[in-house]
């Protein structure tokens, strides 16, 4: 859709979904701040439009940060800086970062709030501080939902950096050993991918790669979760979980490392046959990908760890 302003977009939407404006806005805010908000008149919070995204199907919140957030040059440049430091694992790094850059104006609000909140939780975790980690995660959550609390930890989040800070909440309640609260995040972070696939939820082009990267790491951190706690059988409905959706949307991300861990379960299980297929599949991705030491390295642990898969030949 091509359109100049937040409104007119709203209103486009709006009218695909045979919507009245009373209609569009029922339980959200008033008719008259929906209307200016249509007009260009009112410039609408985060969370109001977050819930206008579900209520109609469309990820406004994309197009609001184009619109409304500050991200200024600066800004965006800052945050690419912030990515190299994560990836290289620099958070003593990025801690300076943060003190540098969050009174700037462009990061005391909105989506670049949340990066504040998001690489402070990173440093923290780094720090093996777990709770502050948690408190951060749930400040920048509440930014985007107010609803979001220590006591209502199920808000609508759908940004992503929103599904980030949701996701690694779990990872460090996870650290903390609060293992149930950590499941149920991550397990209500599938169940909101998979209703918005069915409902062909439109997310912008690049949102799309992250939400199946995020499903499928989140598959894996609950199958190591539930093997952790010698729950087989779940551990493998989830891997296979991540598995079907990697093949149905067409996404490898993390797909190797699910197989293989899938293949450690079977194998524990004494469920040979298909551990032996696992290890097949595995080796034929490692294979794919070119990463020739990882195929031999996991080739040497199959005839250390898994010598059982040896007796079994796959193919004459």
């Amino acid at each position: 859709m091509i359109t100049t302003t937040f409104g007119a977009l709203l209103k486009e939407i709006r009218k695909t979904n045979n919507l009245t404006q009373a209609d569009a806005c029922k339980d959200i805010c008033s008719l008259r701040q929906y209307v200016r908000i249509e007009n260009n008149i009112s410039e609408p919070s985060m969370y109001l439009v977050q819930l206008l995204s579900h209520r109609l199907n469309y990820d406004l919140i994309a197009y609001y940060k184009l619109i409304y957030c500050d991200q200024t040059l600066q800004a965006n440049t800052i945050k690419t800086e912030a990515d190299v430091l994560i990836i290289d694992g620099q958070y003593d790094e990025l801690e300076k970062l943060i003190n540098r850059i969050e009174y700037y104006p462009e990061f005391r609000k909105g989506e670049n709030l949340q990066f504040i909140y998001y690489y402070k939780s990173l440093c923290a975790h780094g720090k093996k501080d777990y709770n502050q980690a948690v408190q951060y995660c749930m400040n920048g959550l509440h930014i985007e939902d107010p609803s979001f609390s220590k006591n209502h930890l199920y808000g609508k989040i759908s940004s992503c950096v929103g599904l980030n800070l949701y996701h690694n909440l779990g990872c460090y309640l996870k650290e903390s050993g609060k293992l149930d609260l950590a499941f149920d995040i991550w397990n209500k972070i599938l169940i909101d991918i998979e209703k918005k696939v069915a409902l062909n939820f439109s997310y912008y082009q690049s949102s799309i790669e992250f939400v199946k990267q995020l499903y499928l790491s989140t598959s894996y951190n609950i199958g190591i979760l539930k093997t952790g706690l010698e729950e087989y059988r779940i551990a493998l409905d989830y891997f296979e979980k991540g598995i079907i959706f990697a093949n149905k949307h067409n996404c490898s991300y993390c797909l190797t490392i699910i197989v293989r861990q899938k293949m450690r379960v079977l194998y524990t299980l004494k469920r040979y046959d298909e551990a032996r297929a696992s290890y097949d599949i595995c080796m034929g991705l490692y294979l794919l990908q070119g990463d020739i030491n990882e195929f031999k390295r996991c080739e040497q642990i199959m005839k250390e760890d898994y010598p059982e898969l040896l007796k079994i030949k796959m193919y004459e």
